[in-house]
């Protein structure tokens, strides 16, 4: 009805094509994904579930609503998360392990410099030479991570400055998978 195909409603809701044809057939009963189809195509979820209601009216999804459906993460500060929140690249589906970290100076990584829009994933394992966040006293930023014979450690990319080791007085907070930054500077 709306023209659109199957691996396009995939894509845009971030449900598998296999689970968006078994409820087109009518081999499913429902779905948990609900509600990311209906945003994708503009529908109310209460129609698409059940047929009842407006297919589309008051009880649509706002723009707001639409971009809200996993394409932003919330920004997080060193006292934790704030009431802000930042567009994933390219409009990635984001995962609810992700953080998004808006640096306010240089962090001593050429890649990361002030400005720059940092994501986590708090549920990826480092590996040697990965930008990581980490939080060293109270200051959160990004190192270098490094591994080692016990947590590991934090660098940057001055020689002369001694690598931190992650122990009672940081923490590792994630691994940066998308860096955003003004090339401008």
């Amino acid at each position: 009805m709306m023209g659109i195909t199957q691996g396009a409603l995939a894509k845009a809701s971030g449900v598998s094509q296999p689970t968006i044809w078994r409820l087109t057939k009518g081999e499913a009963e429902g779905s948990r994904k609900l509600v990311d189809i209906a945003r994708a195509l503009d529908i109310n979820v209460e129609w698409l579930a059940s047929g009842e209601g407006e297919m589309r009216g008051a009880n649509g999804l706002t723009a707001i609503d639409k971009v809200k459906s996993g394409t932003t993460v919330a920004v997080w500060g060193p006292d934790g998360k704030t009431s802000e929140a930042v567009s994933t690249p390219n409009g990635a589906k984001a995962k609810k392990t992700w953080r998004a970290y808006i640096l306010d100076r240089n962090s001593g990584c050429a890649e990361a410099t002030a400005g720059s829009i940092v994501i986590v994933d708090t549920d990826v394992p480092p590996e040697s030479g990965d930008l990581v966040m980490a939080q060293v006293n109270s200051r959160v930023s990004v190192y270098r991570y490094l591994e080692g014979p016990s947590n590991g450690f934090l660098t940057v990319d001055d020689p002369r400055l001694p690598a931190v080791e992650l122990s009672e007085g940081s923490a590792l907070i994630g691994v940066a998978i998308f860096l955003i930054r003004d090339l401008r500077r």
